[in-house]
């Protein structure tokens, strides 16, 4: 035998058995509706945790492809302008102009996307507060409240204590909240992509040669 499970018949009873287990079965461990919540708890905030964290990991790693795709897509686009910048080179700017309208370009780009993704966020906010299922729990006061314990270092579990005098429903709703933190740092991340893929795209454009460029001229 490694666990004794012992009801009580209201939670006021509950001290006093546990001093009598005490007494009679000093080596055992008891354990009651406080230590039971508490690991419940415990439990709930472990999970919660380690779900921020793999949310935290997935968002960092789908803003890396992100910006790595806006990168690519730039430096495509410089690709496809060789003639442009090439034209511009011949006619006397500076690299370091034509570098500065890439950034503006990608820059402004991502304001736009940046606006687009605030919507679309709003729209999905939106959708989930309506098609979301409400959810409800019934709170009431326990029929008994439990207390136990074990001998040779076994461990019982006590019931939990009511959570209130009458019994009554809660209704639990699924939502997205959107705060302003959050559109503060959708456009921060948008603006910082335009910045990157600018800087990717510009730097691709200040390695254009004039001579290479005109020679694709028809």
């Amino acid at each position: 035998m490694n666990a004794v499970y012992v009801t009580a018949a209201s939670a006021a009873d509950i001290p006093a058995v546990q001093n009598e287990i005490a007494a009679a079965l000093p080596g055992a461990t008891i354990t009651d509706q406080d230590d039971l919540a508490h690991e419940v708890t415990g439990s709930l905030t472990s999970t919660a945790n380690l779900a921020n964290d793999l949310g935290t990991w997935l968002s960092v790693v789908v803003l890396i492809a992100a910006f790595t795709v806006a990168s690519l897509l730039t430096m495509a686009a410089v690709a496809r302008r060789v003639r442009e910048f090439g034209t511009l080179k011949a006619l006397g700017w500076r690299s370091s102009r034509i570098v500065g309208q890439v950034m503006g370009e990608s820059i402004t780009i991502g304001i736009f996307g940046g606006a687009a993704g605030i919507g679309l966020g709003y729209a999905g906010a939106a959708l989930i507060d309506h098609l979301a299922p409400k959810l409800s729990a019934t709170i009431g006061p326990a029929s008994a409240a439990t207390a136990g314990g074990g001998a040779l270092g076994g461990k019982a579990s006590g019931g939990l204590k009511s959570l209130g005098n009458t019994p009554h429903t809660v209704s639990v709703s699924l939502t997205a909240p959107v705060t302003v933190s959050v559109i503060l740092l959708a456009v921060g991340l948008a603006v910082a992509g335009g910045l990157v893929a600018g800087s990717f795209g510009g730097w691709r454009a200040a390695r254009l040669r004039p001579a290479a460029a005109l020679a694709r001229v028809e």
